[in-house]
């Protein structure tokens, strides 16, 4: 039988964590146009409009959040899997953790209130300390943790605790943007779980396929792209026409914390769903093609997901494009942007080892300057496909 080895040799591995990384990235350009700008009264779209808007929602919408938070306790498990003194590098990573920090806040103050960047370096520095617990502990913490999503709000409803207000409309861009920063930060405590639950999932894979190495067929890769997609599309279609009938679900007493429960799990299943389906797809893809404007993309995330701010909230505000946002509008600009990044990041990774905010997160990590590259060829193993075990 032929078998595809997770992980293969490094670079190769690498490459394809950049493909699935690049095509996140991409996902989540999309959903940042389509969703976080303000968009027009669905009322007044076109049937272009609404054909757009629905196939984000099924396709890219919450998957390649899911596929980065993922990724993200991945690249924490390689990162301790290098050799060397093993505190040393959770003291390296955990650094590392307090610039993407730093990083995070400044561009959710400045840019772009929804940031992920921070909550991914604070619920990150939480993951940490389970790196050397047993899988066992870490499943326990899943649950633990799915949980905490579905009954904190029933809670702040029993104790009749007011919740926090969204900012109203009106101000000046950063004004709003501060208030909008404030809001999310105090509302956390009833989302970040779901962030939190996927970093462990990530960390579960990490152990599975790189300090394991476990060994997926081709059969069992298709089996679950396959599996993934149609469980995901069930549940979407379950939660786009039968959520009344959830909430009319039987439940305990007064409260619906069977009906939260059904719901999360659906929703959950879903992006799993989703987001497996692609990543069995990707491995695939990438054992063929070389996938390069993917793996440019994924190679310098950090900085194009800043570079994705910092170029649509000017534009925004000279076209006062705000809240204004049709699909229409919103498939274009994406398409412009990701267009634009992908020659940047192909120009940019021609003439330097790292991206420009990748290597400013690096310096700030090791104290290293990072040097010029000085011969192209250094960079040909990243085109190269991932190879199969006979």
């Amino acid at each position: 039988m032929v078998m595809l080895s997770i992980p293969v040799q490094p670079r190769q591995r690498i490459q394809y964590l950049d493909v699935v990384r690049g095509f996140a990235i991409t996902g989540v350009l999309f959903a940042y146009v389509f969703w976080s700008l303000g968009t027009e009264p669905s009322s007044t779209y076109t049937t272009f409009d609404n054909i757009i808007d629905q196939a984000g929602y099924f396709l890219i919408d919450s998957k390649c959040y899911t596929l980065l938070a993922s990724l993200f306790a991945v690249g924490f498990v390689l990162h301790m899997n290098k050799p060397g003194d093993k505190n040393r590098s959770l003291y390296i990573y955990r650094k590392r953790l307090l610039g993407l920090l730093i990083i995070g806040w400044l561009h959710a103050l400045l840019l772009r209130n929804g940031d992920i960047l921070a909550p991914y370096a604070i619920l990150t520095f939480l993951l940490s300390f389970l790196y050397k617990s047993p899988t066992r502990t870490i499943i326990i913490a899943m649950i633990i943790t799915f949980f905490l999503e579905v009954t904190l709000p029933l809670a702040w409803l029993w104790w009749k605790i007011p919740f926090p207000q969204k900012p109203s409309s009106g101000d000046s861009y950063w004004t709003e943007n501060f208030a909008w920063v404030k809001y999310w930060y105090s509302t956390a405590i009833f989302f970040w779980e779901t962030t939190f639950l996927l970093l462990l999932a990530g960390l579960l894979l990490g152990r599975t396929f790189i300090e394991k190495k476990t060994k997926l067929s081709y059969r069992q890769l298709i089996a679950i792209a396959i599996i993934g997609f149609g469980v995901g599309a069930i549940c979407y279609l379950v939660l786009k026409f039968y959520t009344e009938e959830i909430g009319n679900l039987p439940d305990i007493g007064n409260s619906f914390i069977i009906r939260a429960t059904v719901y999360h799990m659906i929703n959950l299943l879903h992006k799993l769903g989703m987001a497996s389906a692609y990543a069995s797809i990707l491995f695939l893809l990438v054992k063929n093609f070389r996938l390069t404007i993917f793996a440019n993309l994924g190679r310098m995330s950090l900085t194009n997901y800043i570079l994705q701010a910092v170029i649509v909230v000017p534009f925004c505000i000279a076209f006062n494009l705000f809240d204004h946002i049709t699909p229409t509008i919103a498939i274009l600009m994406t398409a412009v942007l990701w267009i634009f990044q992908a020659l940047f990041s192909n120009w940019w990774l021609k003439h330097f080892e790292f991206g420009p905010m990748e290597w400013l997160l690096r310096r700030f990590t090791y104290g290293k300057t990072i040097a010029r590259k000085e011969e192209k060829d250094q960079m040909d193993w990243m085109a190269k496909p991932v190879t199969v075990e006979n």
